[in-house]
């Protein structure tokens, strides 16, 4: 009888050990911009606004003009900017991090984002 009830016991243990060690995949911030959702965002066109993005992390660092950077992933990132927050932006760019000139960005407004993202992944 204490064999059995060891045997349960251990049993038990290492289902909970299974269970309890196994890592769960943590939920995407809704909140962060990703690749998907430029692409998504992309198809308003010259529709895209500043409030298109607000719901979005964002970091203000601009001087004169009101520009704002939104990291996407260790590759890419997107800058707004304009002369204020009102209206139409002058530019939304996706930018890939490692280009060194203006190649490596483009405005998802007038350009196709999804050829740009699969010619510089």
């Amino acid at each position: 009888m204490m064999k059995k009830i060891i045997g349960i016991l251990l049993v038990l243990v290492f289902i909970m050990g299974v269970f309890g060690c196994s890592k769960s995949e943590p939920e995407p911030d809704p909140n962060q911009l990703t690749l998907d959702k430029v692409v998504e965002l992309s198809s308003k066109g010259e529709e895209l606004t500043w409030e298109d993005f607000e719901q979005y992390h964002g970091v203000e660092c601009g001087s004169g003009l009101y520009i704002v950077r939104y990291e996407i992933d260790g590759d890419y990132e997107l800058m707004i900017g304009g002369t204020s927050t009102t209206g139409s932006p002058m530019y939304i760019r996706l930018v890939r991090k490692d280009s060194e000139d203006e190649s490596g960005c483009i405005d998802i407004r007038t350009e196709d984002v999804q050829a740009f993202i699969d010619e510089t992944r």
